[in-house]
């Protein structure tokens, strides 16, 4: 993120129109305070897209880190690991 201003909810109601065009050109996001606390944060569309990016890249680096635990577990019992893919495998065809 760019550079962060403050501003309150009951300012930012009245010009919103304004504080979202200024966001979508110049990158800055605007923290949405309500009795000094931020709730919300206002961010332009490429960073939004960037944010929700790098989020899925850690999801699907957590989910891997998982199943690698999952077949070891597996394993670990005594059976077959590939269950796990082929598990995997019915969820997909259910869906």
């Amino acid at each position: 993120m760019a550079h962060e201003r403050f501003v309150g909810v009951e300012e930012a109601r009245g010009s919103l129109g304004r504080l979202v065009e200024e966001v979508a050109q110049t990158g800055e996001a605007v923290a949405l305070t309500k009795r000094g606390r931020v709730l919300a944060v206002l961010v332009s569309r490429d960073e939004y897209a960037r944010l929700k990016q790098i989020a899925n890249r850690e999801a699907r680096a957590e989910l891997a880190r998982r199943l690698v635990e999952m077949r070891r577990r597996v394993e670990a019992a005594g059976a077959d690991p590939s269950v796990v893919d082929d598990a995997i495998a019915a969820v997909r065809r259910l869906a």
